[in-house]
C-alpha cells in the first residue's frame, strides 16, 4: 500500500513520462531538501497537496530554482501517476520514502540529506535492513574473475552476512549469485531497468524464495544512464559494513565509487591483490589489499582501520535524514579524535602520515621540503595531501602554502 505521503513525494521528485517530464523537470535530492524545509516553516506535510489547492500552500514560497509554476506543474501529473502506480503494483513494485520505517537505516544515516527521498524495490523488503558486505567491479571480467568473485559471496554468507552489490552483469552479479546459491541473501540497487531485471531467469527465483531484494531509487522502467549508475553507488557503499573492489579500471563506475567512499570515508573498503592497474590505485588512496585465499573473516574486513578510525572516534549524532518534518544536524566532536595506526596493516596513505610524524611533528612544512624529504612524485605528494586535509589529519597554511598535523588529531603509532 502506497502511502499518501509517498505519493506527495512521488509527484515531486520522480519521472513518470521523459515526453512530459522534460520541460519542468521533478525536483533533486537537494531542491526537495530545500522544499522540505519550506513546508516545515508553514506547517504543511507534502501529503496536503493532494487535497488542498496549492497557491495557498505556496504562499511565500521564494527559491529559484523551485517556482510556483513548476511545483503546480508536477502536482498537476496525478493522472500520470495513478497509471505508474497501478502498473507498478502490478509488477509487484513497492515504493518507501525516507520517513517509513523500512527505510534503509544505514543509508540513511550515514548519508543523511543526500539519501534518495524515495526507493522502488521488489522482493523481501526486510531486506533493506540486514548486514551486509558489498562486492563491486568491472563488467567486463574474466571466467576466471568470476568464479573468484562467486567463491567471495559465498565466503561471505558463511559468515553470516548477505552481498549488497549493484546488480549489473560482470562483478555484481556474480558475487549475488554466489550468496544466493550458497542459501544467503542478496540486495541489488539497481541503476535502471529494475522491473525488468527482476523478471530475469538469474533473479526471478531467488526473489520468490525470499532470498533477494532489489531496489532503485529511479523509476522501474528507466533505461541505463551513466550519472544514475555513478549516483547509486553510494548506495552500495553506505548500505555496507565493508566493501570489496573485485577489478577496476582507472575510469568508469567501480573508480569513481571507490574514490567515493575513500573521500568521504563512509565503510571500510578493501581491493583484491591483483595486477590490475585500476586495482593498485586505489590502494595508493587507501584502500587495503586482500588476497582471495588468505584465511579472514568478516571481522577483519569491518575493523574501522586507518582513515575509517575517525568515524567512530568523532561524535556523531543520531538524529536520521530529515524525513516529511524533521531537520537533521550532524555534529562532530574534535576533542574526542585520537586516532591509532597499525603498522602492519597500514595503507600507503598510513605510511605516508607515519613519516610525517616521524620528520615534520609539530612543525609547517612546504610541499617542496615534503617532497625531498620522502622521495615523493608531485600527483602522489597532491592526492595525499588532499585527503590529508579533507580528513582533518592535516592544516593548510597558505602565504606560503605550508602543511601541518592537526594537533587535535592525536595520532598513535602501534608496531
Amino acid at each position: 500500500m502506497v502511502t499518501d505521503r509517498t505519493k506527495a513525494i512521488l509527484l515531486f521528485t520522480s519521472y513518470f513520462a521523459k515526453n512530459s517530464d522534460r520541460n519542468l523537470k521533478p525536483l533533486t535530492t537537494t531542491e526537495w531538501n530545500r522544499f522540505v524545509r519550506f513546508l516545515q516553516t508553514k506547517g504543511i506535510n507534502p501529503e496536503d497537496f493532494l487535497a488542498q489547492n496549492s497557491a495557498e500552500l505556496l504562499d511565500n514560497l521564494r527559491d529559484k530554482t523551485i517556482s510556483s509554476e513548476r511545483i503546480n506543474f508536477l502536482l498537476d501529473r496525478k493522472s500520470s501517476l495513478a497509471i505508474a502506480l497501478d502498473k507498478w503494483s502490478k509488477a509487484g513494485i513497492w515504493i518507501i520514502n525516507r520517513g517509513d520505517s523500512e527505510y534503509p537505516k544505514r543509508i540513511k544515516n550515514k548519508l543523511k540529506e543526500n539519501a534518495p527521498p524515495i526507493l522502488f524495490g521488489i522482493g523481501r523488503i526486510e531486506l533493506l535492513n540486514q548486514s551486509y558486505i558489498g562486492v563491486v567491479g568491472a563488467r567486463k571480467s574474466s571466467e576466471q574473475e568470476l568464479n573468484d568473485t562467486k567463491r567471495i559471496g559465498s565466503k561471505i554468507t558463511r559468515d553470516k552476512f548477505g552481498v549488497v552489490s549493484g546488480g549489473a552483469i560482470g562483478v555484481d552479479e556474480a558475487a549475488m549469485l554466489g550468496a544466493l546459491e550458497a542459501g544467503g541473501f542478496s540486495l541489488g540497487f539497481v541503476a535502471d531497468s529494475l522491473i525488468k531485471k527482476s523478471t530475469s531467469s538469474i533473479f526471478r527465483k531467488f526473489i520468490i524464495k525470499k532470498q533477494l531484494c532489489l531496489a532503485s531509487p529511479y523509476n522501474p522502467e528507466a533505461g541505463f544512464n551513466v550519472g544514475n549508475a555513478m549516483a547509486r553507488n553510494k548506495l552500495i557503499y553506505t548500505q555496507s559494513e565493508a566493501t570489496i573492489v573485485m577489478k577496476s579500471d582507472i575510469k568508469g563506475g567501480t573508480w569513481e565509487g571507490a574514490k567515493e567512499n575513500i573521500k568521504k570515508g563512509w565503510v571500510p573498503i578493501w581491493v583484491i591483490n591483483n595486477d590490475g592497474k585500476g586495482n593498485n590505485e586505489i590502494v595508493k588512496m587507501g584502500a587495503k589489499k586482500l588476497s582471495i585465499n588468505d584465511d579472514w573473516n568478516i571481522s577483519k574486513l569491518t575493523e574501522h582501520h586507518s582513515k575509517f578510525n575517525e568515524l567512530e572516534l568523532f561524535s556523531l549524532s543520531n538524529s536520521e535524514t530529515p524525513s516529511e518534518g524533521e531537520k537533521n544536524k550532524t555534529t562532530l566532536d574534535l576533542n574526542r579524535s585520537e586516532f591509532q595506526i597499525k603498522i602492519k596493516e597500514a595503507s600507503l596513505f598510513d605510511l605516508f602520515l607515519v613519516k610525517l610524524i616521524d620528520h615534520f611533528k609539530n612543525k609547517t612544512v612546504t610541499k617542496k621540503e615534503m617532497k625531498e624529504e620522502l622521495k615523493l612524485t608531485n600527483s602522489q605528494l597532491d592526492e595525499w595531501l588532499k585527503m590529508g586535509t579533507e580528513r582533518d589529519f592535516l592544516i593548510k597554511t597558505s602565504k606560503p602554502l605550508s602543511f601541518m598535523i592537526n594537533p587535535k588529531m592525536n595520532i598513535r603509532i602501534v608496531i
